[in-house]
């Protein structure tokens, strides 16, 4: 996994490492070959550049907590940050873009577990669609919300409520 955390995010990076172990556990429960997860890059974001990613790839105003990019898609995150290597070619199963203040107020404290907790949620949530889930439609949802549940299993973190899982 390569991770970029901007300076515009605030996210704390001895966060990440933790964070990474943990995706890799719920990914093998999800069926992810080693390899894939190696070439998976997560950047750690901030309102203002999750914000232009979300009107322009997604069409939807304001921030988000969490948006995944599949390389299949041939999309390339792309803003003008502080980011290096934003905007450069897929190289690996995809992106995915974490709004680190979006975690801070999500999380249930600012306790570092809390955050890594919620973390956690936002980048499995992110993983699963990755991996082809969606949510759009109910049959849809409870799946991908069952894919969820079990990889937060493996990583011993809470499931929370999600309208799609209904």
């Amino acid at each position: 996994m390569r991770w970029v955390v901007t300076r515009a995010s605030g996210a704390p990076r001895p966060l990440a490492r933790a964070l990474a172990r943990r995706l890799w556990r719920a990914g093998r429960r999800l069926g992810v070959p080693r390899g894939a997860l190696t070439q998976l890059t997560i950047f750690v974001v901030g309102d203002d550049e999750i914000a232009a990613l979300n009107r322009a790839h997604m069409g939807k105003r304001g921030p988000t907590d969490v948006l995944s990019f599949p390389a299949a898609a041939g999309l390339s995150v792309s803003f003008d940050g502080d980011a290096p290597g934003l905007g450069l070619p897929h190289a690996g199963p995809g992106e995915l873009v974490l709004c680190w203040p979006a975690v801070t107020r999500q999380a249930r404290s600012l306790a570092a577990r809390d955050l890594l907790d919620e973390a956690s949620v936002l980048a499995v949530h992110g993983l699963a669609h990755l991996l082809g889930h969606d949510h759009r439609v109910a049959a849809q949802g409870r799946r991908m919300h069952a894919a969820e549940r079990r990889a937060l299993a493996a990583i011993r973190v809470a499931d929370i409520k999600r309208p799609y899982g209904r």
